[in-house]
């Protein structure tokens, strides 16, 4: 600091104050890595006032684990107003499930997107198994429900092709859940008897 002599002087800071700057500085990158990766994700999701889907919806996200594949669930925020009962997603990046979607274009018979002979299909799960179809993005994989009443949708992301390849373990986990509070077109839940 130059006083009004023109002398150079020395202005010391205290320590306290040194300490107290590194400490808030600390707290606030770690305060923005824990928003950031635990913090609400907003959702967009398709319209709909249907009540059954939504009630169906609602007993899927209320029954939803709270980690996945390591990644611990996260708040959701969106303009749907029943965003927190139809959506739910996991760490950073996110693992984003997304419940009452319209039926994938590629899989409407006869539509324009329809592409039968290209999408590709898989039957997953451990003791709960689900048609899903896999579309395949440049940084996540999308796969949606193909045999519920209710469409569900899953995009898990990806940064290298180990992950890209692991990407469907988040699947065999949400399946149990799935075919319990979402019945199959024919409305039938997985525990229901047989008749």
């Amino acid at each position: 600091m130059i006083d009004g002599t023109g002398t150079a002087k020395n202005r010391w800071i205290p320590a306290a104050a040194v300490g107290t700057a590194a400490v808030l500085a600390c707290v606030g990158a770690v305060w923005g890595y824990h928003v950031g990766h635990t913090g609400s994700v907003g959702v967009n999701l398709p319209k709909t006032d249907d009540p059954a889907v939504l009630a169906e919806c609602a007993n899927l996200v209320h029954a939803l684990p709270a980690d996945l594949e390591g990644k611990h669930r996260r708040g959701v925020v969106g303009t749907d107003p029943h965003v927190k009962q139809r959506a739910a997603v996991w760490g950073s990046p996110t693992t984003t499930l997304r419940c009452g979607v319209n039926e994938p274009p590629a899989i409407v018979v006869g539509g324009p997107d329809y592409t039968p002979l290209t999408n590709q299909y898989a039957n997953m799960g451990d003791t709960a198994h689900l048609n899903w179809l896999i579309q395949l993005g440049s940084d996540s994989v999308t796969f949606t429900t193909t045999d519920r009443a209710v469409y569900v949708e899953v995009t898990v992301p990806f940064d290298d092709d180990v992950q890209k390849a692991a990407a469907s373990n988040a699947l065999v986990d949400l399946a149990p859940t799935i075919v319990k509070t979402i019945p199959n077109k024919s409305g039938r839940f997985v525990d229901d008897p047989m008749s």
